[in-house]
């Protein structure tokens, strides 16, 4: 019995093997980083696992997860599951919100994104956050924090020219009320032009930060965002138009581009926020540049830097590798 049990066993798991498909991939960057003061060498590893399948009645599934290189400030991991057909695809985790599922962001400077060094850099400034947390707008004008809200919520479809995208937060952190996020997008295309429009709205609890979290603030607020995206040949451009109301007041603004020149590409963005409250504005801009080496590595470097007083330029030059 206990042959034909193990044999059964063998079978069953075989077969699922068979069914589905599970790849391993990964990316990594070595380099130095100038801070605005002094130079630092700055390296990472990330491993990606990917599996898919497909039902009997021709639903697409499956699921991705990142392990990350392990630090103080994260816990290493981010995944994500969907579902899809012809009524688009559903997405649960790790995901970005609506206008941000169909915008993107602006070309991405320096081989380690700079603009983790200088606030938005090239970051588009959406309203919701990736995976329900940092939300954009809010945690800029505050010295509070949002707790993450995830897992998201994130549907997209296609049909024809036009893209449509909605996405939601669950509201719930750790079993407790935290922020709820909504939104939704719309895009339409025609020929080499893109132009789309997103609604979000955001309930927002903020924490001092302590442990346990301490509720400080709640607050409100909503972004309309107007988007257009064109390819001219080598060259794409981007832009962007937005303004955030109810508890806040802010305009925001930007563009980028980048052009490909056989295996070199270079890209930059501006972009710029106004506070309508205080009447206090911020520009943020950079330039950069990669040179592709083949076999999934890319030497890649940049410049960025803003307005803001006392903010010092901020600059990258690595190697970035695609496993």
């Amino acid at each position: 019995m206990k042959k034909v049990l193990f044999a059964t066993t063998a079978l069953v798991f075989s077969a699922g093997i068979a069914a589905a498909e599970v790849s391993v991939g990964g990316d990594g960057r070595m380099g130095v980083v100038y801070n605005g003061t002094d130079w630092n060498f700055s390296s990472r590893i990330r491993v990606s696992f990917t599996a898919s399948g497909t039902t009997d009645g021709g639903l697409e599934f499956g699921g991705s997860m990142r392990a990350d290189q392990a630090t103080a400030a994260t816990n290493g991991t981010a995944a994500s599951v969907y579902i899809s057909g012809a009524f688009g695809k559903l997405s649960m985790g790790d995901v970005v919100g609506a206008p941000e599922a169909l915008f993107g962001d602006y070309y991405e400077v320096g081989y380690t994104d700079l603009s983790s060094m200088d606030g938005y850099g090239n970051d588009i400034m959406y309203l919701t956050g990736d995976n329900g947390g940092d939300v954009g707008s809010i945690a800029a004008a505050t010295t509070q924090t949002v707790m993450n809200t995830g897992p998201n919520l994130l549907y997209t479809g296609t049909f024809g020219a036009f893209s449509v995208a909605a996405s939601m937060s669950d509201g719930k952190a750790d079993s407790t009320d935290a922020s709820q996020e909504y939104a939704i997008a719309g895009a339409y295309t025609f020929g080499n032009y893109t132009v789309g429009l997103g609604y979000e709205y955001l309930d927002a609890t903020f924490f001092d930060g302590n442990t346990p979290p301490a509720v400080d603030a709640t607050g409100k607020a909503d972004m309309v965002t107007l988007a257009g995206v064109a390819q001219f040949g080598n060259t794409s451009v981007k832009a962007h138009i937005a303004h955030a109301g109810k508890d806040l007041d802010l305009d925001y603004y930007g563009i980028g581009a980048s052009s490909v020149f056989g295996a070199t590409t270079v890209g930059g963005y501006v972009q710029h926020a106004k506070d309508n409250t205080d009447n206090t504005d911020v520009t943020w801009y950079g330039l950069g540049a990669e040179y592709d080496l083949g076999g999934g590595a890319t030497i890649k470097g940049g410049v960025a830097d803003n307005d803001l007083t006392g903010s010092d330029m901020v600059a990258d030059l690595g190697v970035k590798f695609s496993f």
